[in-house]
């Protein structure tokens, strides 16, 4: 350690320790937390072990299945991961790890290739509750086996750089797929256009319009999107809604909604009589969770006829529209609320009616 620092603890929250760097002279602390390797190693605790504390073999060389307690907390506190995001992976873990430990997988150095794809097999056969087909989906397989092989990354990288990840030589069939899927504009239509409930049609239309998150639309409440109006060249008055988030990262971001979905806002917020603050509510007059609006979307899908939609592919749809209509890719970018530009470039693939576009003017201008 260079002369005129110490290191120190820091005690977060969610339970986890991590080790901070100080300067003596000025009192401040470095702009990056790095985790101690030995603060996640066993420890003797008023007489026990961590293994009797926790229940579970957590030795170093000799980690359980299901000891990825201290991993998620390292998402908390030092990647900043969203709640939602945290409980994504705990429930894909758990999921995965119940059903290895049935199998007799008691142990993470046991987890090897084809160990890996007799858990793909078993996913692949495992009785789907959006559908009627057995099996998850590709997507649904891809986003465990991430899980998964993050958790092995993190084991690797902090307590046994021995441990394995025989997950990352699958073939690329598995690998998460980041392609962009919106919804075509045909279904989108029919859809919408089918949806009586005000509740609902505003709460799609609002997502179409805003491309938010499912869990940033979650979060907003009545006064949460303000109302102004403009004045164009020609005298006309539009009005738009804007209003702030927090999303992935714990980062704040402004969103922006027009035409008809703040028409239909307008009136839903006009119809409300009660005085709860939550922007949609359920049935049970509390505010709507996340889960219940993919449900509410997979409601009107069945009911209409329509294959299951996923409600991320309204925000999907929103972003390939926009890049369609050739926004900026930056503006794009920060309204989507990227951290990475390689995603946002995802959106900016030529389709025929933007290809056909591009040559008529190209060739209006050459013809003159």
């Amino acid at each position: 350690m260079r002369p005129g620092r110490k290191s120190e603890t820091k005690e977060f929250a969610c339970g986890t320790q991590l080790a901070v760097t100080r300067n003596s002279k000025n009192n401040t602390s470095n702009d990056v937390f790095k985790p101690d390797r030995a603060l996640f190693e066993p420890r003797k605790i008023a007489g026990k072990s961590a293994d009797q504390e926790n229940g579970e073999g957590q030795m170093k060389n000799d980690l359980t299945v299901t000891a990825y307690e201290a991993f998620l907390e390292h998402l908390i506190a030092v990647k900043n991961y969203s709640p939602q995001t945290v409980r994504a992976y705990r429930n894909d873990l758990k999921l995965i790890a119940e059903h290895l430990r049935e199998h007799g997988i008691n142990k993470l150095r046991q987890v090897n290739h084809r160990v890996v794809a007799e858990l793909v097999g078993w996913m692949r056969s495992k009785p789907n509750g959006r559908t009627d087909e057995a099996g998850l989906a590709d997507a649904s397989i891809a986003r465990r086996l991430a899980a998964l092989s993050t958790f092995l990354d993190y084991v690797q990288a902090t307590v046994d750089s021995s441990q394995l990840n025989p997950i990352k030589t699958l073939p690329h069939r598995w690998k998460k797929n980041k392609e962009p899927k919106p919804v075509d504009d045909m279904t989108i239509d029919l859809l919408l256009s089918s949806i009586d409930i005000p509740r609902d049609k505003t709460l799609f239309y609002l997502l179409l319009a805003s491309g938010l998150r499912v869990s940033e639309v979650h979060q907003l409440n009545r006064d949460s999107i303000a109302f102004e109006s403009e004045v164009d060249d020609n005298g006309e008055v539009h009005w738009i809604g804007s209003g702030e988030v927090v999303g992935k990262g714990r980062k704040t971001r402004k969103f922006y909604i027009a035409g008809y979905a703040l028409v239909l806002l307008a009136e839903y917020l006009t119809s409300r009589t009660d005085k709860d603050p939550a922007l949609f509510l359920s049935e049970r007059k509390s505010r709507m969770s996340v889960r219940a609006i993919q449900y509410t979307l997979d409601a009107w899908c069945k009911k209409l006829g329509f294959s299951h939609i996923n409600v991320h592919r309204l925000r999907h749809t929103y972003a390939t529209r926009l890049a369609n209509a050739n926004i900026d890719a930056m503006h794009l970018k920060a309204l989507m609320g990227h951290s990475s530009f390689n995603t946002t470039q995802q959106y900016f693939k030529l389709t025929d009616k933007t290809l056909a576009r591009g040559y008529f003017a190209a060739m209006e201008f050459v013809s003159r």
